[in-house]
């Protein structure tokens, strides 16, 4: 597939268990981590995901369900904070429907959020993101069908954070990076609009809000993911197997 940006997820063959094992440890007790620590244990588990996913890493359409149920699982297992959202619940019942989740880490001592999204990169084609997916009613020149996908909605200033989020399948949750998903998702919309191709926006802080108000379902039962070997087991149970 193509995409309108330079699409390389990260990759980690890497098997410092004992490192992770640690962190999540850590993370299982309620007890404090540090950022790097934080940011190379998301960087891990999302990159087991994309690899659970799909081993080649180059194709994640509809399997945003699938990855929310495995991240899901494996954060409630150790005991760490985590919503699940549906842009059609979260944002609006008519944009377009994806799910994601938030997960909140005690990182030095103070709570941070991140946002858990592997698959976004599905919303980044070339076939999708441009003008003429737009579908606009010949009766009424205000009513919209249909629009781009959420990639078309990112201005070039916005796009750093976005790779980065791309790049690993998470970002911190601070309200500018909020803003920027969010509307890149309100933006999709359908409906009455008086112009209906001019870019909209919401406050970042209803976004923030209504993220960490999530309630979600799992689609995927731990049993099933186990049965399909798309689980992500426990690190700290890897360890002790490696010492036995």
């Amino acid at each position: 597939m193509k995409y309108i940006v330079d699409f390389k997820p990260y990759v980690d063959e890497k098997n410092e268990i004992s490192y992770y094992a640690d962190i999540e440890r850590r993370i299982t007790l309620g007890q404090s981590i540090t950022q790097n620590e934080a940011e190379d244990f998301l960087t891990k588990v999302s990159y087991l995901t994309r690899k659970k996913l799909n081993p080649n890493m180059d194709n994640f359409d509809n399997l945003c369900d699938t990855a929310q149920s495995i991240l899901g699982h494996y954060f409630e297992d150790i005991n760490a904070k985590v919503t699940h959202c549906s842009t059609q619940r979260v944002i609006s019942p008519k944009v377009t429907g994806h799910n994601f989740s938030i997960v909140s880490l005690n990182v030095e001592g103070e709570e941070k959020d991140f946002l858990l999204d592997p698959t976004y990169i599905q919303f980044f084609s070339t076939e999708t993101c441009n003008e003429s997916n737009y579908m606009i009613s010949k009766r009424n020149p205000n009513l919209v069908l249909l629009t781009p996908s959420p990639g078309y909605f990112i201005n070039e200033e916005e796009m750093e954070p976005v790779q980065f989020l791309l790049k690993y399948g998470y970002i911190e949750l601070t309200p500018e990076y909020a803003k920027i998903y969010g509307d890149s998702f309100y933006n999709t919309d359908r409906g009455i609009k008086i112009n209906p191709k001019e870019r909209k926006s919401l406050p970042s802080l209803m976004y923030l809000r209504s993220f960490k108000s999530g309630r979600e379902p799992l689609s995927t039962s731990k049993e099933k993911l186990l049965m399909t070997g798309q689980a992500i087991n426990s690190f700290q149970e890897n360890t002790l197997k490696h010492v036995i």
